[in-house]
């Protein structure tokens, strides 16, 4: 395990630590104040500077982040609400979006909202409004190697139509800036079901700042609409808070290695600060970047996805819309990590020229 810039077995943090939780571990607890009131909380620690809460009763969301007293996820004004004050029609979804480093869109609708048959499918839809079933925790050495985890299962069905089940497992490293969610989809019903899902990434000041930047290996960029269209020269970098300023939503084609994978972040040179996000194109073929630089509401999301946020009629019309079969599962893994030095940023930098080179 790395700690205090050097690397320690496990026999050596034996000797000088009676309990672990002195130096990284898990913090379970309820929040009991405001719309928050009974959410469920794990805080992280992983002994490197890095700290993050999970959510159990939002679809294992991450809210907070932050990296030695640093925040690097947005939190919208709402704040945590707790999952019984969710509004499901139209874009009620909004007055209770925390924001947070990861918010999960889908399971069968990502985008505006919209009629299909009996059902009202609202904005970004359901799933990161239920809480989870069959939650553990722990903290356990691999080796010299400690390692903290979080898992748990989160169902989105309804009588007539989906059974869409996500295992979720969240692993972090002792002494490490590092994250690693692994997502495993499952159709438990008898019907071949729509799967939409898009992983609302939403980093916040200071991370995002004026002179910001986002940094990936973009090889083509188009607008959502004619707002977006006006910032396009600008999408990758950041201005101060503006008064009226209207969201500029970009969907980005990224290189990926010979593994399919990609990657984008946002870096702010200025205090040597960034986070990441990895994730490979096999498994979410499409990226899209949320520019929001409002007053309060100042953010940008990286957001990879198995679709782009523009609804399940859109994506069906453009025989885009995947599904998932009877018994079917899907696998996704991202990675995020969290650049604190200058040679991590340069070494970024680099990465996303390689890519780059090969197109």
């Amino acid at each position: 395990m790395q700690y205090i810039g050097r690397e320690f077995t496990k026999e050596e943090i034996r000797r000088r630590v009676g309990h672990l939780s002195q130096i990284a571990g898990i913090k379970s607890y309820t929040m009991n104040e405001g719309r928050a009131q009974g959410v469920h909380a794990l805080d992280v620690k992983t002994g490197s500077g890095l700290g993050f809460t999970v959510l159990p009763d939002r679809a294992l969301d991450i809210a907070w982040m932050e990296h030695n007293g640093r925040a690097l996820g947005f939190i919208g004004k709402g704040g945590i609400v707790h999952s019984s004050y969710y509004q499901p029609y139209g874009y009620e979804w909004l007055r209770s979006f925390n924001g947070g480093v990861l918010t999960t869109c889908g399971l069968t609708q990502v985008g505006p909202p919209e009629r299909e048959g009996i059902w009202d499918l609202g904005l970004h839809g359901r799933i990161s409004n239920i809480p989870a079933d069959e939650v553990n925790h722990g903290v356990e050495w691999e080796g010299d190697e400690l390692i903290l985890w979080i898992e748990g299962k989160v169902r989105e069905a309804v009588i007539f139509s989906e059974n869409l089940v996500l295992h979720r497992r969240i692993k972090a490293y002792g002494g490490r800036n590092r994250i690693i969610i692994d997502d495993e989809i499952v159709n438990e019903g008898y019907e071949d079901t729509p799967l939409m899902i898009l992983y609302h990434m939403n980093m916040g000041f200071p991370v995002v700042d004026e002179g910001s930047e986002l940094i990936a290996p973009i090889i083509h960029t188009s607008p959502r609409d004619e707002e977006a269209r006006k910032g396009i020269e600008g999408f990758n970098r950041f201005e101060v808070p503006t008064p009226g300023y209207r969201e500029q939503v970009f969907f980005h084609k990224l290189a990926v290695d010979d593994r399919g994978r990609s990657c984008a972040a946002i870096i702010n040179e200025a205090i040597n600060l960034g986070i990441c996000v990895y994730y490979n194109q096999k498994e979410l073929p499409y990226f899209t970047q949320w520019k929001m630089m409002g007053q309060q509401d100042y953010v940008v999301g990286l957001e990879p996805g198995n679709c782009v946020p523009m609804g399940r009629s859109w994506a069906r019309e453009r025989g885009i819309l995947e599904y998932l079969k009877p018994g079917q599962r899907k696998t996704v893994s991202l990675e995020i990590r969290v650049l604190t030095t200058w040679e991590e940023i340069q070494g970024y930098r680099d990465y996303v020229t390689r890519l780059l080179k090969q197109y």
